[in-house]
């Protein structure tokens, strides 16, 4: 009998313990979303990921606290402990996590600007590099053809010379 009262005490404590937990997570969704923008399909795939962690989360306690029987009260204590989370700490969470993002974002935002920088570079060269290489061949199309073109002229001079 004390082994079944414990393992819904421990039950009731693991169910307490996942409602902040979800609340916990579903601030950071809330705070990867608000800092980093991404499309409505990123957004629904990150909800059906969300939604599916928590059930795979919530059956696996079930089954290793409660030997797979569903209970009412696992529900209802999960959702206790969400509310619980909500109306305390909810915010200052939520703060520390946008301060934290915001924080990255500036660490992120000076090696983005190097690359960005590099690649410009990159591009300027390598299109001053295009512009010689394709000069060059001009040149050597040129230098090719014009020595083609003068000799054609030399034997024309040579051959009006002759004739006049």
């Amino acid at each position: 009998m004390t082994q079944i009262i414990r393992s819904q005490g421990e039950m009731f404590l693991a169910s307490l313990i996942m409602g902040i937990g979800m609340g916990i997570t579903y601030d950071v969704l809330r705070s990867i979303r608000k800092n980093i923008r991404h499309s409505d399909i990123f957004v629904g795939l990150e909800d059906i990921i969300f939604w599916l962690a928590w059930t795979w989360i919530f059956l696996d306690n079930i089954f290793r606290y409660n030997d797979g029987s569903f209970r009412i009260y696992i529900f209802v204590v999960a959702f206790t402990g969400l509310l619980i989370y909500k109306n305390t700490i909810s915010r200052g969470v939520y703060f520390l996590l946008n301060y934290i993002l915001c924080i990255a974002e500036k660490c992120v935002e000076k090696p983005k600007k190097l690359l960005k920088n590099g690649l410009k570079w990159y591009k300027i060269n390598l299109s001053i590099f295009r512009y010689f290489k394709n000069n060059e061949k001009e040149k050597n199309a040129k230098k090719a053809f014009g020595e083609l073109g003068n000799e054609h002229k030399k034997k024309e001079k040579k051959v009006n010379k002759k004739t006049v």
